[in-house]
């Protein structure tokens, strides 16, 4: 055999080899993309039951929480009014014991960041309502065990405090005569006090307008047409009161509250307080009755309609009161 024939036979054999593992190898390829191509399949089945899953799963909660909605908003209102009363509790031990207010402040804190929660409009699950009832019911653990911790140290200064008090009743009784004698001396000026309070009655209060001829008022009941506010009334006898002059202010309250004055200086002095006053009048009073009028001229000013309140002090007090309407 010639050297060229060899040589082709040899090329021949090597394409007959390349061949057969191409071939092998597409035949491979070929069957892994059908194992992946099922595979996929398998998996996108698998996804598809899975969403129909959850979407069976949303709408099944979905009609829980619809059926189970009167509840839910029962059990948040409940929780409402529960939290608002443990808010008040706490206020209540903050008092008893001011050395623990900080961290009672900061349960406060965590109810009301609750309370926030539960003011909005969002509609919550069945879930979401049990959630914020286990939390509702460990911060109620929290206060008890506050309530018992404060309560019983009070326990404990009450006791000390009836010891102390026992021990020292002997040296107190004396004291407590004393503070008696006095109690019974103030409370024996404050009746005198009383007893000497000028009482203003029988009256009549009213909103007045000039008469065209002559000056005389004529009595009218029309806010718009008023000109002249005016209280008649008497003051009674008092044998114990302070005699001599004596001044008597008047106070007019307006339907929206306002006093009634003619300068922001017109004040007087009424139980230790400055207050403003519409009108006052001196008298010489020597115990004895008096009837008498305070009048104030509007001056052109409008008056609103409405219920008026008129207030009469002497000596510093209150002595009458009456009202007037105004259409």
């Amino acid at each position: 055999m010639s050297e060229e024939t060899q040589k082709t036979e040899v090329n021949d054999g090597k394409k007959k080899s390349n061949s057969g593992a191409w071939i092998l190898i597409t035949i491979i390829a070929l069957l892994g993309a059908g194992a992946l191509g099922w595979m996929y399949s398998k998996e996108s089945k698998a996804y598809e039951s899975c969403q129909a899953t959850n979407a069976q799963l949303e709408l099944e909660m979905k009609s829980m929480n619809e059926a189970l909605s009167g509840y839910i908003d029962g059990a948040t209102m409940d929780l409402k009014h529960d939290f608002q009363q443990m808010l008040a509790t706490y206020d209540k031990l903050i008092e008893k014991d001011a050395s623990k207010s900080d961290s009672l402040q900061a349960q406060k804190d965590s109810i009301n960041i609750l309370l926030a929660e539960l003011k909005d409009n969002k509609n919550r699950s069945y879930y979401e309502i049990s959630k914020l009832k286990k939390r509702n019911e460990q911060l109620r653990q929290i206060m008890n065990r506050y309530l018992v911790t404060i309560d019983s140290l009070n326990t404990l200064n009450i006791d000390l405090t009836s010891r102390l008090d026992k021990t020292s009743s002997a040296l107190d009784e004396t004291q407590s005569e004393r503070d008696k004698l006095k109690e019974q001396n103030a409370q024996n000026a404050e009746l005198l006090t009383k007893g000497a309070k000028l009482n203003a009655f029988n009256f009549k209060s009213e909103a007045l307008r000039y008469q065209t001829f002559g000056g005389s008022t004529k009595e009218i009941n029309r806010a718009a047409r008023a000109e002249v506010l005016s209280s008649t009334f008497t003051i009674g006898e008092n044998k114990i009161a302070r005699t001599g002059n004596k001044t008597i202010y008047m106070q007019i309250t307006d339907p929206n509250g306002q006093v009634i004055y003619r300068r922001p200086n017109d004040v007087t002095q009424v139980a230790g307080s400055e207050i403003l006053y519409t009108g006052k009048r001196e008298i010489d009073y020597q115990g004895q009755l008096i009837d008498m009028t305070i009048v104030y001229n509007l001056e052109g000013s409008e008056i609103a309609s409405g219920n008026y309140v008129v207030k009469i002090f002497a000596d510093g007090a209150l002595i009458g009161k009456d009202t007037f309407t105004l259409k």
